[in-house]
């Protein structure tokens, strides 16, 4: 029998013989990590590249735009959103690989109401350019996206979910099919695969049509009713498309006699969720997540270490006897470490097991998180996370990674400071 199993049986029989000590540590272990690992989901959900947004890493992010007058004795200011001149002066750069436009039209609710002979129901649409399709990797079940010829003709193609599908026509072969919209007749040309309500506002929707179907007014000026997400050519190429979007403004600002447009990005998608108009404070927002870790980890193994240490005291008896017959420091230390170690995985397990409860439990809060505040889900869109969201090596690896080391200082602490008592002083620790 090797020394590690030795150590695992021998660490069991203690954690047997010690029901209340083990079950308290087991307990406090696993709050740890359930709402460690909550956390820590909810930042991957946030901040990782998920269906259908896998290009957040090399993608560019404009909500907003500011303009003043070039009149030094003006202190007149305009901050909106952008227009969809914009879009199509950004897609011409070299770097640039496309450019997603989002009409945000405030007079055009994004809440609608879809009919068919089967059924009327509440809608959330998105109003898109054809560059949509191709910044975000929706997966097709049947049928196709709009493309730029039917943007430019007004055409009144829609892409509909295959939610939306079964709800409006109970199948989801339906593509040629005509649907209404709010007194707007549609051809559905393209069914995509549900997207959850816990995504970014620019992809949660149950239906996508072309801008130029809404009453969008084309017009020279780069204030407008639009968000703009942009991908580079390759994510090395992040910082040569910015450079190549702030020359494109400089020269725009020279030849504009009257205005300078200033825009308020392009953020990667990390920094956007952290922009607040002109305010951008990613080291505070952070500093924030950071502080919730802290008091998630730290505390619990702080309460851990005075367990730990109020029960190595009550064991010095113990110890010195196994130092009388020859266990060394070393020894004895593996032994208290290993016991620490099955708790910690016991206590690790149940933490997941609680974690998970919490997460499909509460998804309409966690919904509410992550949209900051900002749900547009109504009645299709799903507030379930996906597999994909709730199940990563990574997540798991971090998590468990940094208990582990927490909860491994937590028993190195009190253990090393008994283990230095001598044979004589461990006998008689009331001397």
């Amino acid at each position: 029998m090797n020394k590690i199993t030795l150590y695992i049986k021998q660490a069991w029989m203690m954690i047997r013989q010690n029901k209340l000590f083990s079950s308290i540590y087991i307990t406090g272990t696993g709050l740890s990590i359930a709402l460690t690992m909550t956390l820590f989901v909810i930042l991957y959900i946030k901040f990782a590249p998920l269906y259908p947004e896998y290009k957040r890493n090399y993608t560019l992010i404009i909500n907003s735009i500011e303009k003043t007058e070039k009149d030094s004795t003006s202190n007149n200011y305009w901050q909106s959103t952008p227009n969809f001149h914009l879009v199509n002066m950004i897609r011409q750069l070299p770097s640039v690989d496309a450019v997603a436009g989002i009409f945000m039209g405030w007079e055009t609710s994004p809440h609608k109401d879809a009919t068919t002979e089967y059924a009327t129901i509440p809608v959330v649409l998105k109003y898109t350019n054809a560059d949509y399709w191709k910044v975000y990797d929706f997966e097709f079940i049947a049928g196709k996206p709009y493309s730029d010829s039917d943007v430019a003709s007004k055409t009144k193609n829609v892409v509909i979910s295959q939610s939306c599908a079964k709800h409006l026509f109970k199948t989801e072969d339906i593509t040629n099919k005509i649907i209404n919209v709010s007194g707007i007749e549609y051809k559905i040309i393209g069914i995509v695969k549900d997207v959850a309500s816990v995504m970014d506002n620019k992809t949660a929707a149950d239906m996508w049509a072309p801008y130029t179907t809404t009453n969008y007014t084309d017009i020279e000026d780069l204030l407008g009713d639009c968000e703009l997400a942009i991908t580079a050519k390759s994510p090395d190429k992040i910082e040569i498309v910015k450079s190549e979007i702030a020359e494109m403004m400089h020269k725009y600002n020279q030849q504009d006699k009257l205005f300078n447009y200033q825009l308020l990005g392009p953020d990667t998608y990390w920094a956007s969720q952290f922009r607040f108009g002109k305010i951008l404070n990613e080291k505070d927002e952070l500093l924030k997540y950071g502080y919730i870790l802290f008091a998630l980890l730290i505390i619990p193994a702080l309460n851990l270490s005075g367990m730990i240490s109020s029960r190595m005291n009550k064991r010095l008896p113990e110890l010195g006897i196994r130092k009388t017959y020859g266990a060394t420091n070393r020894q004895l230390l593996s032994q208290i470490l290993w016991e620490n170690f099955l708790l910690t995985i016991i206590g690790g397990l149940v933490g997941i097991i609680i974690s998970y409860v919490i997460l499909l439990c509460g998804s309409n809060w966690i919904t509410n998180i992550l949209n900051k505040g900002f749900n547009e889900s109504i009645q299709l869109l799903s507030d379930n996370l996906s597999i994909e969201m709730l199940f990563n090596w990574w997540v798991f690896a971090a998590v468990l990674t940094i208990s582990f080391i927490l909860n491994i200082v937590s028993a190195l602490i009190p253990a090393s400071i008994s283990l230095r008592q001598t044979i004589i002083n461990s006998l008689n620790p009331k001397q």
